[in-house]
C-alpha cells in the first residue's frame, strides 16, 4: 500500500538514534520556529525547522522539544502552544496534546506555559551539557540561544546540528519511498508542461501547468520555487521571474520538484520550444547526458561528492573541445558552472557533510550542466538517485530523459 506521510515510528526511531549519540547528563532543546514577517501583520507560510520535524513530525510554530539523557535512558517532552479560541478563529486549529502524541509518538506532551519551570529544574539539578541547534535561524531559536546564554552562562553548550546531519544523511526506506513518490508527481508536472509547450506562450503559462498538476494532487507548495527559463534566461541558474515570451527556437530549462509526505524531489529537464532540438541544442543535450551517465557510473559507497564532479568535468572537457568551444588552455568551468550533486531529503538541498564518504542509503541529485553563452542558452539535466551497496539506483528513472523521448512526447 502506498504511504503518503512519514509514520510515527520514524520519529521515535530518530529520537532514539540521536539519544544514542549523546552522553549522560545531556540536555537537548530544539524549537519548531516561527515564520518571518512578510509585510505588516502577514507572515510567510510556516514550515517547521527540519531538524525539529525530523524528531517530532510536528508542523506547528512555537513548539519545543526537550530531550534529556539520564543513566542511559532518553526522556523527551514536547511543549506546544495551548489551544486558544480567539487565535484559532483567525488562524486555524492548534494541535491538542492527544493529537500531538498521535503524530509524534511522544507521551509526555505539555503546553508551552510549563516550559520555563521545567527548564529551570533540569538545568539546576541534572544537566551537564546543553545541546542547541546552532543551524536554526528563526526568531524562536535566536531567542532561546540568547536566553540560555544570559540565564546559564556557565553551562557548557554545544551544537547538536552535526549529530543530526550524520543521521539525516542516511535515509530510512520510508524516506526513499516518499522521494520516489515526489519524483513521480514531479514527472506528471513535467509531462503537463511538455503537452502545453509552444512558441508564443509566456514562461508563466508553463509554470502554472506544473503548479496546477501539483496542487491537484494535494501538493500546495513545491519543494522549491520552480524554474522555467526560455532562451537566454536559461543562462541564469536561479531564474525566478518567468514572464518572458517563449520564442520559436528557444531552449527551455525546467528545474522543478514536488514534495510528498514531507520529502522533496529535484528534477531538471530541457525541451525545445517548437518540439525539435536545433543542432546546437542537441549537441549540448547529448554532452550533458554523457556527463550524467558518467556520474551514475561513478557514484558508489566510499567516494566523495567532489569525485563525481571531477569525473563529469573531464567528460565535459572532452565534449566541449570536440565541439570547438573549449580551447586547450581554457578552464572547463567557463562552461561547466556548478557542482553535480547535493544531498536530497526533507530539504531540497538537504543537510550534509560534503566531505563525507558516500554510504548506502544516501540520496543525491545528479545535475551536470553546460552553459554556452555564445550560443544563447545553457542546460542541465537532473535526476535523483539513492546510493546502493555497489553503485546507485535512479529514483526518477520513469521521467522521460532522452532527447528523442522529449521530441516524441511534444510531437505525439
Amino acid at each position: 500500500m502506498k504511504i503518503n506521510e512519514l509514520p510515527t515510528q520514524y520519529f521515535r526511531d530518530n529520537r532514539q538514534a540521536l539519544g544514542q549519540l549523546l552522553t549522560d547528563g545531556s540536555l537537548a532543546i530544539l524549537v519548531s520556529g516561527r515564520p518571518p514577517v512578510r509585510t505588516s501583520d502577514e507572515h510567510y507560510r510556516f514550515l517547521a525547522n527540519r531538524n525539529f520535524f525530523y524528531l517530532t513530525g510536528i508542523e506547528q510554530e512555537g513548539s519545543i522539544l526537550v530531550l534529556l539523557k539520564e543513566y542511559g535512558v532518553i526522556k523527551c517532552t514536547l511543549f506546544i502552544p495551548s489551544t486558544d479560541a480567539m487565535y484559532e478563529r483567525w488562524n486555524g486549529k492548534r494541535l491538542t496534546r492527544a493529537e500531538a502524541t498521535a503524530r509524534s509518538g511522544l507521551t509526555d506532551v505539555a503546553y508551552i506555559e510549563g516550559f520555563e519551570g521545567q527548564l529551570a529544574d533540569l538545568v539546576a539539578s541534572r544537566t551537564q551539557k546543553l545541546w542547541l541547534d546552532f543551524s536554526a535561524d528563526n526568531s524562536q531559536a535566536r531567542h532561546l540561544k540568547e536566553q540560555m546564554a544570559q540565564d546559564h552562562p556557565l553551562l557548557e553548550t554545544a551544537d547538536i546540528s552535526p549529530l543530526l546531519v550524520s543521521l539525516r544523511m542516511i535515509k530510512h526506506q520510508v524516506e526513499i519511498d516518499l522521494i520516489r513518490e515526489a519524483a513521480m508527481l514531479t514527472g506528471e508536472g513535467i509531462l503537463a508542461i511538455l503537452r502545453a509547450c509552444r512558441p508564443g506562450l509566456k514562461e508563466y503559462h508553463l509554470w502554472s501547468e506544473f503548479q496546477y498538476t501539483l496542487s491537484q494532487a494535494g501538493c500546495l507548495e513545491p519543494a522549491f520555487s520552480s524554474i522555467i527559463a526560455a532562451g537566454e534566461n536559461s543562462l541564469c541558474l536561479h531564474y525566478m521571474n518567468p514572464r518572458a515570451t517563449i520564442q520559436d527556437g528557444d531552449l527551455i530549462q525546467l528545474d522543478v520538484g514536488a514534495t510528498y509526505g514531507g520529502l522533496c524531489a529535484d528534477i531538471s529537464r530541457a525541451l525545445p520550444a517548437n518540439g525539435r532540438f536545433s543542432e546546437h541544442q542537441r549537441a549540448i543535450y547529448n554532452l550533458v547526458r554523457q556527463c550524467q551517465e558518467k556520474a551514475f557510473a561513478t557514484i558508489r559507497p566510499g567516494i566523495r561528492l567532489t569525485q563525481i564532479n571531477e569525473a563529469c568535468q573531464e567528460v565535459a572537457r572532452e565534449g566541449l573541445s570536440a565541439l570547438g568551444l573549449l580551447q586547450p588552455d581554457q578552464p572547463v568551468k567557463d562552461y561547466f558552472w556548478h557542482g553535480v550533486s547535493h544531498h536530497l531529503g526533507l530539504d531540497v538541498h538537504d543537510v550534509s557533510n560534503k566531505e563525507a564518504l558516500l554510504k548506502p542509503g544516501m540520496v543525491l541529485t545528479v545535475e551536470p550542466g553546460v552553459y554556452v553563452s555564445e550560443w544563447g542558452f545553457g542546460m542541465r539535466l537532473e535526476d535523483d538517485v539513492v546510493v546502493t551497496e555497489d553503485g546507485c539506483q535512479v529514483i526518477s528513472a520513469a521521467i522521460p530523459r532522452e532527447a528523442d523521448e522529449i521530441e516524441a512526447l511534444m510531437n505525439g
